[in-house]
């Protein structure tokens, strides 16, 4: 039991460590990229000026952590240390805090994109598994047809789609997903109707593309794990073919699929940012979105960031995930 506990804990820390460096990896480009770029941060603040003076130059310098020159140690490693303190600075043009902007955008985020990623699961692996018992019959033919075709169409194309017919025309949808976060953190349920009536377009656009690609990933992954030695067996043994769909193929074939999540997974994140932008969620995609066009660094950078840590956690579920289905894999 204590081998056990003590093997448990180091992979844990293992995978914290290497989560650390990852991170670390992220903010290193973040630090370079947005030194690259061309412009300056400062001479955004010294627009309104005639004549700045250099003393003033060099104050908004040390404030935004660029005095020294871009590339300067010192600015990197208080740059390092802000960063994974989450202190991103103040928003250039409204002066909240950008930790606060970002506070404000993520439920909105997190909550369309876990939506979407739940319902496409449980949408896409129950059609794969049945799928798969359906070979050579017509039915197959035409599922694996629609499900090719829906997966290769990008989101923004669905999402326009929808926009324009069931927003636009129908009116069946709002043109704007707006509704304030209180309904989000403080939920009832009234406004759990209202979340739905306005996240339910978004949400189908996303579920449709992502369901599509479970069900071809399952579907493969189950006919590959019926040819195998072990499920002829389990028929030997007079198992029925329930327990074996579900007892012997299914879990064999999720280690596949719980690859193909991850490989998704950032896949998903960014087509839920463009959903934002086509639908007016004021999510992260949103924020990113603007900050990108006005500019706006330390919102841009922030938001880079928590989008980087999510999906660098998310990658580390999968892993545990892995080796739960299948204990010969190491984590």
């Amino acid at each position: 039991m204590l081998q056990y506990l003590s093997m448990n804990i180091y992979v844990i820390t293992r995978k914290i460590i290497q989560d650390v460096v990852l991170i670390i990896f992220v903010v290193v480009i973040l630090y370079v990229v947005f030194r690259i770029m061309p412009g300056s941060p400062v001479d955004l603040f010294l627009h309104g000026l005639k004549h700045p003076t250099e003393q003033e130059k060099i104050t908004i310098e040390k404030q935004l952590g660029l005095y020294g020159g871009k590339f300067s140690l010192t600015n990197f490693l208080i740059y390092l240390r802000d960063m994974f303190t989450f202190n991103f600075g103040e928003d250039y043009y409204t002066g909240q805090s950008v930790i606060f902007v970002i506070k404000q955008a993520l439920p909105y985020t997190l909550l369309l994109f876990g939506s979407a990623a739940v319902i496409s699961f449980a949408i896409g692996i129950p059609l794969g598994i049945y799928t798969s018992f359906k070979r050579g019959k017509k039915s197959e033919s035409g599922i694996i047809t629609a499900s090719t075709l829906l997966n290769s169409i990008p989101f923004f194309v669905f999402a326009i789609i929808f926009f324009v017919y069931l927003a636009g025309d129908l009116h069946i949808f709002p043109l704007r997903s707006i509704f304030p976060i209180s309904y989000i953190v403080h939920p009832t349920l009234k406004s759990i109707e209202l979340i739905l009536y306005y996240l339910a377009m978004p949400i189908i656009v996303l579920v449709i593309v992502e369901a599509a690609g479970h069900l071809l990933t399952m579907r493969a992954a189950m006919v590959s794990v019926l040819g195998e030695d072990f499920i002829t067996t389990a028929r030997a043994k007079g198992v029925s073919e329930r327990g074996i769909m579900f007892h012997h193929a299914a879990r064999n074939a999720m280690i596949p699929v719980s690859t193909r999540m991850a490989l998704e997974f950032a896949f998903l994140m960014s087509g839920a940012v463009i959903v934002e932008v086509i639908f007016s969620i004021h999510g992260m995609g949103t924020v990113l979105y603007d900050a990108t066009l006005q500019e706006d660094y330390p919102v841009s950078e922030g938001a880079l960031f928590v989008i980087s840590i999510i999906v660098i956690l998310a990658y580390s579920a999968i892993d545990f995930i892995h080796a739960w289905l299948d204990p010969r894999i190491k984590v």
